[in-house]
């Protein structure tokens, strides 16, 4: 390890035994080095050794005499210090001085001597006063508070605890003396040592520790053994915080003697402790030990002929024999730093930065260059997740950190970097391991990055190194490193990465890795996001994804969420997806997904009527039937397709139709039925379509009964009738065509059943269907049977005029019937209505004259029923009750206002 202290020899064969030591000095600044960082080195700015400040020891003897000493260090003597004998105080005591504490904020020297607790001044030596109630003291324990008020000033507290047989006193110092802080605490035993812990004292007892609080009435408690030994050594770490000596053991406990309990342990029994931030010391029998706990490493030994006790003071640390003092003066804190980062010790080395009296520009420099440095030191070491946390927590520089991994940055930009060694060659597990932290660090600077609007300072690695200062470089540096990392750990995470609607992949080394990887549907996804859509349907037509059905699905899925403005890529790619599945490539334009909604629909059947007929037949009819599309040409389109599907198939059969059935859609093989059946429904069910466009393409002999539904929706019913009636000869269905037609509008449809009636009266009516047959004759009967159904909706005059002269009244008895009782009905119903309204008439009068009837008068004393004040000639309101109030009182029309005295 490195070298954290040097050893200085003070007093030699001193010819008193000693009993006890300690220490003060002169308030003086620890002059520090300063570091300067250049391409990951540190070298000191100033070489000259510290100026280390002048230390007075205090040296307690077994006669009695205190012997006061100044100790100097010369710089420029190796290993050596001044010592000058100040004062030799023979009648400081007449026994054996067991135990000194010097309180320098005070003034103060508290001894143990003859068994007496005495205090005495720090500049003259004089005593000030003897504490008799201390009489048969065993040892003794001071605590000194300082606290800084908001003013700046600040006060001191000395507590003092001793110990006297079986009972703990405990005082306060003010104005020159000890006053009692609480009453006496018995204790089980008489103790050997004490140790204060904020309003805690901790007993050492010859076989157990023990803790009390310093209050009234207080009883101590039990903590653990000491050891074999039996021998209680104990000091205060912090002011929260003991070391307590277990054989060789320390244990670090709080102020409750509870919580933390941490095991350190020494290569022997320590006699006695001490502790200098970050170090602790402690006296073994042969020589002074020196630790750290954070980390936990051995530093350093020095060997001493039976070392004693050990104080402190600043920088000084004095170790004493029983004739022999040393003293320890730690190494400047820059050069241990320096030998500490040499041997990558940068846990501890950061500790000592950290306690480093300088500026803050320079501290925080140094400080996370040894950061920086501990975190590249475990990453070397395999510690990942904690070197990756701790490259966070210093904002360094994402791309120096994903340089540290193989094959993820590109060579050209990695050549740029410089680290402070060999980055580890990571290979199988280890390097899963790594990537794997590698993920969750990304992903966190991600989140974070994604949240600022502009970077924040980053820091390299190592200075000099180049940092990314763009958000959206840096972004990209880390979506394509990301991808890179869950293509070697867990693929399935490379498509919801690709996916994110922020994604800032690097197109072309994404391509690239994707490509050599054979990652095709994640490389078509890559495509999709960065509007690539020629590169990624390319790549389906060329059927590397899958096999060919799959391919397929998947460039109809890509096609439907192309929208209108892709529309060219759209037809330039739906031709392939026809010629594996044509049905299956109709819902590119026909599924219920926003995008297709959004195509344009004409240019898609235009497009579609181009590649097949099939095609553009199924996409009308999705257009009208499930879009519910009520545009007129779509509608005419269908018409049309169908006319023609049903003439192709009726040229192909046409052997098969016998004469007599060649206008029944109900003939034919079932293709042919139904297609016909599709064409009549269009022409029936449809509004949207243009019948005198339509009528032209319905010329042929064959399909009149779709003519007659285009002539009945022209308003030419009785051409419509007369196919009906004369060239089908369907009585039934020339009469439900009147019916459907005299229910849609019954005023302007009113004589369609006289057309009818027309039509099987006079059979010579002009049409275009009419065959030129003379022989047919009137068809009297279903003439009669029109009159007697229907008599309701046919005018009787205009029908009577239209029968021969020779009609029998026996035939006509029935219409007549039906009209005169349809007569009847309506002068009833007139009677009854007229009746009706002249009561109602009457009744309205009746209310009338009741209500003229009422009246109000508003005299010049009416007051308002509200307000108390006179109505005069306001606007007033009138309840129902006679109660008159202003119109502005009136609040509520439904509620009347109470009579107030």
């Amino acid at each position: 390890m490195h070298d954290a202290y040097i050893y200085l020899p003070v007093l030699k064969s001193l010819p008193l035994a000693i009993e006890c030591i300690a220490c003060w000095g002169e308030e003086k600044l620890f002059k520090q080095n300063r570091f300067s960082i250049n391409d990951g080195d540190v070298s000191e700015n100033d070489n000259s050794a510290p100026d280390l400040p002048k230390a007075t020891l205090l040296v307690g003897t077994k006669p009695g005499h205190l012997l006061v000493y100044s100790v100097e260090h010369n710089p420029n003597v190796h290993n050596r210090a001044e010592v000058k004998l100040e004062r030799s105080n023979r009648t400081f005591s007449k026994k054996p001085i067991q135990q000194l504490f010097v309180c320098v904020e005070l003034k103060l020297i508290l001894s143990l001597s003859d068994s007496m607790v005495s205090v005495h001044d720090l500049t003259t030596f004089q005593l000030i006063t003897t504490l008799q109630k201390s009489k048969g003291a065993a040892c003794f324990s001071a605590d000194l508070e300082s606290r800084t008020s908001s003013q700046g000033e600040t006060a001191h507290t000395l507590r003092l605890c001793i110990a006297v047989k079986r009972k703990l006193l405990l005082y306060f110092w003010k104005n020159r003396s000890f006053h009692e802080l609480c009453p006496d605490i018995s204790m089980p035993e008489i103790p050997k040592c004490m140790a204060w812990c904020r309003d805690s004292v901790c007993l050492g007892f010859r076989r157990e520790y023990f803790m009390v609080t310093v209050k009234a009435n207080s009883v101590p408690y039990e903590l653990f053994p000491t050891g074999k030994l039996m021998e209680p050594v104990m000091t205060k770490l912090d002011e929260n915080r003991l070391i307590l000596m277990k054989d060789d053991m320390s244990i670090f406990i709080d102020k409750d003697g509870t919580g933390e309990k941490q095991v350190f342990k020494w290569s022997d029994a320590p006699i006695d402790i001490e502790t200098q931030a970050p170090y602790i010391l402690a006296v073994l029998p042969s020589y002074v030990e020196i630790r750290t706990l954070e980390p936990r490493l051995q530093i350093q030994n020095f060997e001493l002929p039976k070392p004693r006790f050990i104080t402190k003071w600043k920088e000084w640390i004095f170790v004493a024999s029983l004739t022999h003092v040393w003293g320890l003066v730690q190494v400047p804190i820059a050069d241990q730093i320096k030998q500490l980062l040499l041997d990558k010790q940068f846990e501890l080395a950061l500790r000592l930065a950290e306690m480093i009296e300088e500026d803050e520009i320079h501290r925080s420099r140094r400080i996370k260059h040894i950061q920086n440095l501990l975190a590249f030191e475990l990453f070397c070491q395999g510690r990942f997740e904690e070197s990756l946390k701790n490259f966070s927590k210093l904002g360094t520089d994402p791309a120096q950190v994903i340089g540290l991994y193989p094959d993820l940055l590109p060579d050209v930009f990695r050549s740029t970097l410089t680290y402070p060694s060999d980055t580890p060659d990571l290979k199988g597990s280890q390097l899963e391991r790594g990537l794997l932290a590698l993920i969750e660090y990304l992903t966190e600077k991600r989140n974070e990055t994604m949240m600022e609007n502009e970077l924040p300072p980053a820091t390299p690695i190592v200075e000099g190194n180049k940092i990314i200062r763009s958000k959206d470089s840096l972004l990209k540096i880390i979506d394509t490193t990301l991808l890179k990392c869950y293509l070697k750990t867990n693929d399935a995470l490379l498509a919801p990465l690709l996916r994110l609607p922020d994604n800032y992949c690097h197109v072309e080394e994404c391509e690239r890795v994707l490509k050599k990887a054979q990652k095709y549907r994640e490389l078509i996804i890559l495509y999709r996001k960065k509007d690539l859509h020629r590169k990624a349907l390319n790549l389906l037509v060329s059927q590397k994804v899958d096999p060919v059905i799959e391919a397929h699905k998947a460039t109809i899925e890509y096609l439907q969420h192309l929208g209108k403005n892709h529309l060219e890529l759209v037809f330039e790619f739906a031709p392939w997806v026809f010629k594996v599945d044509q049905e299956d490539g109709l819902r590119i334009f026909t599924d219920d997904i926003t995008e297709v909604e959004s195509l344009p629909r004409k240019q898609v059947y235009e497009f579609l009527e181009s590649q097949s007929d099939d095609l553009a037949i199924k996409y009308l009819e999705h257009v009208i039937f499930n879009a519910e599309d009520k545009t007129p040409e779509f509608h005419n389109n269908l018409v049309i397709a169908y006319k023609i599907k049903v003439q192709n198939l009726l040229a192909l059969h046409q052997h098969e139709l016998p004469e007599v059935d060649k206008y029944s859609m109900n003939s034919g093989p079932p293709e042919l039925r139904e297609m016909r059946k599709k064409l009549l429904s269009l022409l029936e069910s449809s509004t949207s379509y243009q019948a005198e466009r339509l009528i032209e393409h319905f010329k042929s002999e064959v399909l009149v009964e779709e003519k007659a539904i285009i002539l009945g929706r022209m308003g030419l019913h009785e051409q419509a009738l007369a196919i009906y009636a004369q060239t089908l000869r369907d009585p039934s269905r020339a009469e439900e065509y009147c019916h459907k037609v005299y229910e849609l509008n019954k005023i302007m449809n009113k004589d369609v059943f006289l057309c009818l009636l027309k039509m099987y009266l006079n059979p010579h009516i002009e049409d275009e269907a009419y065959d030129g047959d003379d022989s047919v004759k009137p068809d009297m009967k279903a003439a009669f049977r029109v009159l007697e159904q229907h008599s309701n909706k046919i005018d009787c005059v205009q029908a009577l005029n239209l029968l021969p002269n020779d009609t029998d009244i026996r035939q006509i008895k029935n219409f007549l019937e039906n009209v005169l009782e349809k007569l009847n009905e309506r002068h009833r119903e007139a009677q009854v209505l007229e009746s009706l309204m002249l009561s109602e008439k009457y009744q309205v009068h009746e209310q009338r004259m009741y209500h003229e009837s009422k009246k109000c008068v508003i005299s010049d004393e009416k007051l308002c029923r509200v307000c108390k004040k006179r109505i005069g000639d306001s606007a007033f309101a009138r309840y129902p009750n006679g109660v008159v109030v202003h119109y502005f009182c009136c609040k509520d029309r439904t509620v009347v206002p109470q009579q107030t005295s």
